[in-house]
């Protein structure tokens, strides 16, 4: 490790939990921040959305009470008009008897017209009401809106559907002294169409007659609207609220401005307007009830402002009764709320911060010791590492020594296989020489012809020399160099010792260019090649010794296939063959680290791969078993 790199290191143990605690500290109250102020501008937004659901639930059930109140009273509409008819005749019934009691010894005829006159005046019910008399003999006695018929017989007279009006009535007196009764009829102001109308009629037995009066059920529902307006014109809503009303033909029935009431809508405003009381009706001719958010003149300011009323239409009445809220004062107390939200963040925010400070104060306490620590350890391991380093080296040393002799070993068997053939037949040569010479049996073409096989010999082996000591040189220069070429170098180290134990070899090489040192290469293919021949040489004499040697390209890289006939290696020793000092020679044979180095230059060296493993496979119909080593190096460089 340098003293840069070491510098940095301590640089980073000094200065790192430091900065990281900063960095977590500004990354944590700036999350805190951020969270607190998203969860407060969702609060926020909250109570406005919850501000307006309330105010409009508060008109939903404001316009729902007026609503249920209304019907209330539709529903009492005919019991209260029958009360109010029962009433009437059981007035003008009481009348008619005691003006009889006190006056019946004057004769029928006088007690007859003081009766008449009495009840002939009578007005009730907005003076549409008056009483009539009829004799259970069809008669008409009194009927003060037509006296003309008076005296005359109603045995005849039928309703707005054809039905005997009088003859029902006397019918439905038979069995009781009162009774109730519906027909149809026209209004004195109107005598194309025809209204429900009810009828009370009781019996005054003394001239056997009977007293009724009747009344138009629309007229008296028409009584109601206007008293149910005016106690809905009293009430009063919380918030200075308070209920509109318009009917389907746009005419205010009720406002809190009561200029308003009775005008039609739609020709007291402009088109805006205009368009918001039709939406009003739609809302609640079609829909039934719905909110409606307008722009709308508001009163106090005379000036344009946000409004949602809640809109409910009355159908057997045509009513479309609305209360609305002005989002103005809405947004006062949302404002109002928000301050408060304010204050309580600003009081959590300063909290926070006061936390956090605290937190990263300590923190960097702790950070500055642990610092202190860690680079005290590391000044300690540097001084270990070093010492292991000085080992490491020392080791690596001793190995490439035993490398390199264990090369120079081989090689110097190498060589004395190559030499030893020439070297005897120089001396056979030179012996010859000399015997025949002393014969004097030597001629000249003998002795020029021994002169250049020596001459031969002797450059055969200068060559020898050279291809040893290129291998051994120490160039370290990487170049591009073809596959062929390589394994030529090592053929011509290695040839004599394979021929020699008549090992075959089999060769399908390729001149593919690759890029890296090429007697680093040469040693590992020897060194694979030796392995093989070393367990070759232990097979019997009659057995054919073969190696086979391919290569070729696949995906950018140079696949170096040797595949021997030695039967083999065992599993569990096969896995161990790239350790350093393991080896299953004889200690006098081997050192255990060939295959150590190759793997080093290849994977180190030459940035490829190499393995090897058990392989069976056929040659000539025979089946063989022995060691596929696979070297894969890349082509580009």
């Amino acid at each position: 490790m340098n003293n840069k790199n070491e510098l940095t290191i301590l640089n980073i143990i000094k200065y790192g939990p430091i900065l990281f605690i900063l960095s977590l500290s500004i990354i944590i109250s700036l999350t805190l921040y951020i969270n607190y102020n998203s969860a407060f501008a969702e609060e926020k937004a909250l109570i406005e959305k919850e501000f307006i659901q309330k105010n409009k639930n508060d008109i939903k059930n404001q316009v729902d009470s007026i609503y249920n109140f209304i019907l209330e009273e539709q529903k009492t509409t005919e019991v209260k008009l029958k009360n109010n008819l029962k009433k009437r005749v059981n007035e003008a019934h009481s009348i008619a008897m005691n003006i009889y009691n006190e006056n019946k010894h004057l004769g029928k005829e006088v007690v007859s017209k003081m009766i008449k006159d009495a009840l002939r005046t009578i007005r009730f019910n907005n003076g549409r009401g008056y009483f009539f008399i009829y004799s259970f003999d069809y008669e008409c006695i009194l009927l003060p809106v037509a006296k003309q018929l008076e005296g005359t017989s109603f045995y005849n007279f039928q309703d707005g559907q054809n039905k005997y009006l009088t003859r029902n009535i006397i019918k439905s007196l038979e069995k009781e002294d009162e009774s109730f009764l519906r027909w149809w009829y026209h209004k004195p102001k109107d005598m194309k169409n025809q209204y429900e109308k009810i009828g009370f009629n009781k019996k005054f037995e003394p001239y056997n007659w009977y007293i009724g009066t009747g009344e138009y059920i629309e007229d008296f529902e028409n009584d109601m609207k206007e008293d149910v307006l005016r106690h809905i014109q009293n009430q009063q809503f919380q918030n200075n609220d308070y209920i509109f009303i318009i009917d389907y033909d746009s005419t205010y029935l009720a406002h809190k401005n009561k200029a308003l009431i009775g005008e039609n809508a739609l020709e007291i405003y402009d088109k805006k307007t205009y368009k918001i009381i039709e939406d009003i009706i739609s809302i609640a001719k079609k829909e039934g009830n719905g909110f409606l958010s307008y722009e709308h003149i508001r009163p106090e300011t005379n000036q344009f402002a946000k409004k949602t009323s809640y809109i409910k239409g009355l159908q057997n009445w045509q009513w479309a009764l609305g209360v609305g809220f002005y989002e103005d004062d809405l947004n006062k107390k949302v404002e109002a709320q928000r301050k408060v939200l304010d204050k309580r963040f600003e009081d959590d925010l300063y909290r926070l911060l006061i936390l956090s400070l605290s937190f990263t104060t300590i923190l960097l306490v702790l950070s500055i010791k642990i610092s202190k620590y860690l680079e005290t350890r590391f000044k300690q391991y540097q001084e270990q590492i070093k010492e292991h380093l000085e080992e490491i080296t020392h080791q690596q040393n001793i190995l490439a020594q035993q490398s390199k002799m264990a090369a120079i070993g081989t090689m110097i068997g190498n060589i004395a296989h190559q030499w030893r053939q020439p070297l005897s037949l120089i001396s056979t040569a030179a012996t010859g020489m000399k015997l025949k010479r002393e014969i004097g049996d030597l001629s000249d073409k003998e002795f020029n012809d021994n002169l250049e096989y020596i001459n031969q010999s002797t450059q055969y082996l200068s060559k020898t020399i050279d291809d040893f000591r290129n291998f051994f040189t120490s160039n370290k220069t990487k170049k591009e160099f073809s596959i062929d070429e390589a394994f030529e170098n090592t053929f011509n180290l290695i040839k004599v010792q394979f021929k020699n134990h008549n090992i075959e070899v089999f060769k399908e090489i390729g001149n593919t260019e690759i890029y890296g040192i090429q007697t680093e290469l040469v040693q590992v293919l020897i060194n694979v090649l030796n392995n093989s021949r070393d367990e070759l040489i232990k097979m019997p004499n009659n057995t054919r010794k073969l190696i086979f040697i391919k290569t070729f390209e696949k995906e950018e890289q140079l696949f170096i296939e040797i595949t021997d006939n030695a039967g083999g290696i065992e599993e569990e020793i096969l896995e161990h063959v790239f350790e350093p000092y393991f080896t299953t020679k004889n200690q006098s044979q081997g050192t255990g680290i060939g295959l150590y180095m190759s793997q080093e230059i290849i994977v180190k060296h030459m940035h490829g791969t190499i393995e090897m493993y058990n392989a069976s496979y056929n040659y000539d119909e025979e089946e063989y078993k022995g060691v596929k080593t696979i070297i894969k190096l890349n082509i580009n460089k």
